[in-house]
């Protein structure tokens, strides 16, 4: 079993992250299970997503400390404080780190469904793929280089 926790504010991506990466799994025949939870605001206030996969049926959705944490926002990191331990393996976003990369924001959330796929192993890339063009159809269908954009985002490496 695999328990990721994203974590950022309204509008990052944060619920098309968990999203893409249950469905995926799932693809794979993979249990899985995405608790999405927003803060009051719609946009701007801290939005976090709980995902767990697993080979057998996840009986529980919620858990205390994450095997896998990303923070896309500084706002956020206060909030999942009690979700991470020793174990706990830490991604940050680009916002955070202020790293220079050579890619739009509105990619920055697939960067890191990539960099939290690399970190756990969790499914083929494929799956990633078809699980975001499921999830992006109307965005690629007007505008097909987003796809493309998406696509180099989530194989991007730091």
């Amino acid at each position: 079993m695999i328990k990721i926790l994203i974590a950022g504010e309204g509008g990052q991506g944060v619920q098309a992250i968990a999203e893409i990466l249950a469905k995926a799994a799932f693809l794979e025949n993979k249990k899985s299970l995405y608790i999405p939870n927003f803060g009051v605001e719609q946009r701007g206030g801290v939005s976090l997503a709980f995902v767990v996969i697993d080979d057998k049926q996840v009986v529980y959705p919620k858990f205390e400390k994450a095997d896998i944490l990303a923070i896309l926002s500084e706002r956020s990191r206060e909030r999942v404080q009690p979700y991470l331990d020793d174990k706990t393996k830490l991604i940050l976003g680009p916002a955070i780190t202020k790293k220079t990369i050579d890619l739009p924001s509105k990619a920055w959330n697939i960067l890191v469904l990539g960099q939290i796929n690399k970190e756990g192993n969790i499914v083929d890339k494929q799956s990633l793929i078809k699980a975001m063009e499921e999830r992006f159809v109307n965005q690629f269908t007007q505008n097909p280089q987003l796809r493309e954009i998406d696509i180099r985002a989530l194989e991007y490496k730091k």
